[in-house]
C-alpha cells in the first residue's frame, strides 16, 4: 500500500508537470506529407528555450509509457503475491524513477538532436505551413521526423538520422507495449484462477470482475490515446500521405490522457464509485471495509492498486 502510494504520487506529480509544459508550449501536431511535426509558435519567447520545452513535451510520452508499463508489472506482483513486489519498495523506487526519466530523456534527446529544425525541413514545409496554418518557419520551433530527403540528383532517399531516431522511439514503444500485454495477460489468468475457487464468496467474485474490467479499460487508455495516434501518424508519413490538420487529433488525444487515466478506477471499482458519487451529491456513503473483510489480503491490496 505504501509503495503504491508513492507510485501514484509520482504519476500525479509528473502529470502536473506535463500539463504545465503543455500549457506553455501549446503544441500543434501537423502532418506535411513525409514530415510529422510537433510545432510551437515562439512569439516573444526565446527560441532556444522553446525548442528545449518542445523536446521535453515529446519526451514526456516516453515517461508516460514507462510509468504505465511499470504499474502493470506492480499490479500483477501485488495481486499474485509475487515476492518480486519488494523491488517496488524502499530504495528500489529510486532506480525505478530513474528508469522512467531515462525513457523520457532518450525520447527528448532524439527529438532535439535528430528531429530538430533544419533548412531542408523549413523549405519542405514552408508553403503548406503558411497555406494551412498561416505561419512561417522563422516564427516557430519544432520536433519533426522527416523520413525522406531529396539528393543532388533529385532522387528521394532515406533520411538515416530520422530512421535511427525512430528506431529508438519504437524501441521504447514496443518495450512498454510488451510489458503491458505480458503482465496484463498474466494478471487476467491469475484472476480467472481465483474466481474458479469454490471457497470464494460471491462478493469476492464480483470484486474480481471489477478488477478485470478496470484492467482492460486502463490498458486501452494509453493504447488508444498514446501509442495508436503516434504510430498512425508515422505510418502515414512513411506512405507520403498528407494528413494536414487532421493530425491535430493526436494533440487532443494526448492532452486527454492525464484526465481520462484515473476514470476507470473511479467508476469501475464500486467502492471508489460510491465514494465519488457520495461526495458529488453530498451524501454519506456507508463504509465498505466491513463487507470486503472476507476477501484475501492480496485481493484487498489489488483493489487499492486499481
Amino acid at each position: 500500500m505504501r509503495s503504491y502510494k508513492y507510485l501514484l504520487m509520482g504519476v500525479s506529480i509528473f502529470e502536473m508537470f506535463f500539463s504545465s509544459v503543455d500549457i506553455i508550449v501549446s503544441p500543434i501536431v501537423h502532418s506535411f506529407h513525409t514530415v510529422v511535426i510537433v510545432l510551437t509558435v515562439v512569439g516573444d519567447r526565446p527560441k532556444p528555450l522553446m525548442r528545449v520545452l518542445t523536446s521535453t513535451y515529446c519526451g514526456s510520452f516516453g515517461c508516460f509509457l514507462a510509468m504505465f508499463a511499470m504499474l502493470f508489472v506492480y499490479r500483477y506482483y501485488v495481486v499474485s503475491g509475487n515476492p518480486k513486489v519488494k523491488y517496488f519498495e524502499s530504495w528500489y523506487l529510486a532506480p525505478l524513477a530513474l528508469t522512467v526519466l531515462l525513457c523520457g530523456f532518450i525520447w527528448a534527446a532524439i527529438g532535439y538532436f535528430l528531429f530538430g529544425p533544419s533548412e531542408e525541413i523549413d523549405a519542405f514545409i514552408r508553403l503548406d505551413l503558411y497555406k494551412e496554418l498561416g505561419l512561417h518557419p522563422e516564427n516557430i520551433t519544432y520536433v519533426a521526423p522527416h523520413f525522406y530527403l531529396i539528393n543532388e540528383a533529385g532522387e528521394k532517399v532515406w533520411n538515416w538520422n530520422c530512421i535511427n531516431g525512430m528506431s529508438g522511439v519504437c524501441t521504447i514503444v514496443n518495450t512498454t507495449v510488451f510489458f503491458i500485454f505480458q503482465y496484463g495477460i498474466r494478471t487476467y489468468r491469475f484472476l480467472q484462477q481465483i474466481t474458479k475457487n469454490p471457497n470464494m464468496s460471491e462478493k469476492a467474485r464480483t470484486m474480481q470482475k471489477q478488477l478485470f474490467y478496470a484492467l482492460v479499460i486502463q490498458a486501452s487508455v494509453p493504447l488508444l490515446l498514446l501509442q495508436l495516434p503516434l504510430m498512425t501518424l508515422f505510418v502515414f508519413a512513411l506512405l507520403n500521405i498528407h494528413l494536414g490538420q487532421i493530425a491535430g487529433i493526436d494533440t487532443i488525444a494526448i492532452s486527454l490522457f492525464p484526465a481520462l487515466d484515473p476514470l476507470p478506477t473511479i467508476f469501475v471499482i464500486k467502492a471508489y464509485r460510491l465514494t465519488i458519487l457520495g461526495c458529488l451529491t453530498k451524501c454519506r456513503v456507508a463504509p465498505l471495509s466491513r463487507p470486503t473483510s472476507q476477501v484475501p489480503n492480496a485481493i484487498l491490496v489489488s483493489v487499492a492498486n486499481m
